[in-house]
């Protein structure tokens, strides 16, 4: 018997690959700078040092490069454990994994990218809905499962909801009275200057058991060279190195090299560009098509705008898709409550300039024709 699903997100984003405008995933397609064209120009170069050297060695100068160069200092230190994962979906399918042999109840911020619900619920695991809201402000009480799972996401997407600091030290103090295991997703906290304090030095203060994802996927524009780091407490009770190491033996040396080089590129002001550039991007967006922003403060790669009664999503996208345009709509970032999200489409700002205002543009035209026929 064939088992027929719905489409989730990243079904939506395959179908963008084909043709047309892509404002769809969240992968970054702009063009290189300069000092990244020099870096990829030297890729032979690259792949034939990183043969020579133990892979060890290359992972721990990759991964140390790339999140001092964000701020995460502490992360270097001896109590944290890490491995190197293809991808931050590789990783958040190890958690599920891990969580599913503790027993443990996971509570999920909401909304997020439908995947990671979906990667652990394809564990069996049972996954309770937490609003944004209630991380962001107000009693934790009953927000944390005790003896659970809490998995969050700072930098957020689709919101760009950052866990400031002062906050995460009461999140943190909270899980530790309850013996509940911390997970946070930050693959976008390079992007966002208000997410690089020290994180890891926050969770350290507390004798608490946590996991964090880092993730590169987001934020150059290399055709899916990429690496995710998977970080946790020495002593955690989920067992995340055998996990891994049913996954897989490493991540790519010449990958991992090529990380250590756009993070020293970032430092000397790669990041600097390339958060200008989104911002630059949003602008863009903003005035391109007439909808207001349903996340106003956001600074991730990608800007969400609120539609006009009478217009949903789904259907919005579905229209879109025949003209050639590639958003993508709210409903899916809402894994347990769609509802809430039948008002929104969020579209991709790691682009060109010249393929924002395009797609834009396009939207906005649709709209306008929309206005005329359906809404009231």
């Amino acid at each position: 018997m064939v088992v027929c699903m719905p489409d989730n997100i990243t079904d939506l984003e395959v179908k963008a690959l084909v043709d047309g405008v892509n404002l769809s995933d969240g992968h970054p397609r702009m063009s290189l700078s300069s000092t990244q064209s020099e870096i990829v120009a030297g890729f032979p170069e690259v792949f034939a040092q990183t043969r020579k050297l133990p892979v060890d060695v290359v992972e721990k100068s990759a991964r140390n490069a790339f999140l001092s160069s964000i701020g995460q200092h502490t992360a270097l230190s001896d109590g944290v454990t890490f491995r190197s994962c293809y991808s931050s979906s590789t990783a958040i399918d190890m958690i599920g994994k891990a969580i599913r042999l503790a027993d443990r109840k996971v509570a999920m911020v909401e909304p997020t990218f439908d995947n990671l619900h979906d990667l652990l619920a394809g564990h069996g695991l049972s996954i309770h809905s937490v609003a944004e809201s209630e991380l962001a402000g107000g009693t934790l009480e009953d927000v944390i499962p005790a003896h659970g799972v809490l998995f969050t996401v700072s930098p957020n997407n689709p919101t760009g909801a950052v866990i400031d600091a002062d906050r995460l030290h009461q999140i943190a103090a909270a899980c530790a009275d309850r013996d509940t295991v911390l997970v946070i997703d930050s693959c976008f906290r390079a992007q966002d200057l208000r997410a690089q304090y020290d994180m890891y030095a926050v969770l350290g203060q507390y004798d608490l058991d946590w996991a964090t994802i880092e993730d590169t996927g987001k934020l150059w524009p290399l055709q899916e060279l990429k690496a995710g780091f998977l970080n946790w407490n020495v002593g955690n009770p989920l067992p995340l190195a055998r996990m891994y190491s049913d996954h897989m033996l490493s991540a790519s040396p010449f990958i991992l090299r090529i990380v250590e080089l756009f993070a020293e590129d970032g430092r000397h002001g790669g990041y600097d560009r390339l958060r200008g550039g989104i911002q630059s991007n949003r602008t863009l967006a903003r005035d391109h098509i007439n909808l207001a922003p349903a996340y106003p403060e956001s600074r991730i790669s990608v800007d969400t705008f609120r539609l006009p009664e009478g217009v949903e999503a789904s259907a919005l996208y579905t229209e879109l898709g025949e003209i050639g345009v590639h958003v993508l709509p709210g409903e899916l970032f809402y894994w347990a409550q769609p509802k809430l999200g039948t008002d929104l489409i969020r579209i991709s700002l790691a682009r060109d300039p010249e393929a924002v205002v395009t797609g834009c543009q396009r939207v906005d035209q649709h709209l306008e024709a929309w206005r005329r026929v359906v809404i009231r």
